[in-house]
């Protein structure tokens, strides 16, 4: 297993220095794209936090196996040649693998391949609720362009009113969600979810508009009891999409619907970060703004916020149900 190990990562370096920086296997009639889909490598391999601990893992673990089998050998097998022979075999093989392993994270941490800095805006299923917990950790502003909220109202908020609270930094939040008095566009989002949507069964019209609600009265009550830290500003959008937009002034994250697609990631510094931020703000003021209540924040209550609904009165029981469930995404 130690020979296996060592010639695996001998291979990632060996992958990482080839001319063109990648490596793939395909057959004559695929086209370049496919190059690009299935390149591999060390830089792009390690750049997720959660493939490079395991990565790490394994290796020390088959490393510290070899080791003991050195010591093994040498305390309990018979002083003989061969032994000796597969001692000596024993000890190359740790100490190529240690080689190897130093030497590629040294390349890892010490050296960039250009062609391998698009990596650094993938980021892998494992990978997007650590890193979206990171973003709200430091933020000193957030927006989010999503559809209903689950996920923001039971994670992101809570993380970002606990640190508005511990820093006593106020921080402006604009959330940007379906608009559930548009009948036409809910059934349309629930009808995409209920085919496509890793929890297809729970999707229809009205339980897009109850999740709606919920994430509505979560930001009313963290309104409410954090005025002066949390400024709130809520606007209902009748633009379908399949793709959120989550961050700070800082770093923005897109991501998908179902919680096994990959997201991208981009940096103040990266030269798309712009066009986000744009798209965010053109999303943003074509939607409908909640008007504040004054210095007071958000209205108060879905009355003083919408008027008199008859859908909201039918609703407003369930969402206020709803508002205590956990994010349905395994992150």
């Amino acid at each position: 297993m130690v020979h296996l190990m060592n010639a695996s990562i001998l291979m990632m370096l060996a992958i990482n220095h080839q001319p063109h920086h990648h490596f793939c296997v395909r057959p004559k009639y695929q086209s370049h794209s496919y190059d690009r889909r299935f390149a591999m490598s060390l830089y792009g391999v390690l750049s997720s936090p959660s493939q490079r601990r395991s990565f790490l893992f394994f290796s020390c673990l088959l490393l510290v196996i070899g080791v003991f089998g050195i010591l093994a050998i040498a305390l309990y097998a018979p002083n003989t040649p061969v032994w000796a022979a597969v001692n000596s075999l024993f000890i190359s093989i740790v100490a190529g693998g240690v080689f190897a392993l130093a030497s590629g994270l040294y390349l890892l941490y010490f050296f960039v391949d250009p062609n391998d800095l698009a990596a650094t805006t993938v980021l892998l299923p494992k990978d997007i609720g650590q890193a979206l917990e990171g973003i709200a950790k430091k933020a000193t502003d957030y927006k989010i362009f999503v559809r209903t909220g689950r996920h923001f109202r039971a994670v992101i908020l809570p993380i970002l009113e606990r640190q508005a609270r511990q820093n006593r930094l106020p921080i402006r939040v604009e959330v940007v969600l379906l608009d559930f008095r548009n009948e036409t566009v809910c059934d349309k989002y629930a009808i995409y979810r209920k085919a496509s949507s890793f929890d297809h069964k729970s999707w229809d019209t009205r339980y897009v508009q109850q999740e709606v609600l919920a994430t509505i009265l979560t930001l009313i009550e963290v309104s409410r009891q954090n005025l002066g830290l949390i400024d709130i500003h809520l606007f209902l959008s009748g633009r379908l999409s399949t793709f959120r937009i989550d961050g700070s002034s800082d770093e923005l994250l897109v991501t998908r619907e179902d919680p096994k697609d990959a997201a991208s990631r981009y940096l103040r510094s990266h030269r798309d970060f712009s066009a986000f931020v744009n798209e965010f703000a053109w999303i943003r003021d074509e939607a409908y703004r909640v008007t504040l209540d004054g210095d007071s924040g958000l209205p108060t209550t879905l009355l003083a916020m919408f008027g008199k609904s008859a859908l909201i009165e039918s609703l407003e029981a369930q969402a206020m149900q709803a508002m205590k469930s956990a994010s349905p995404y395994a992150r």
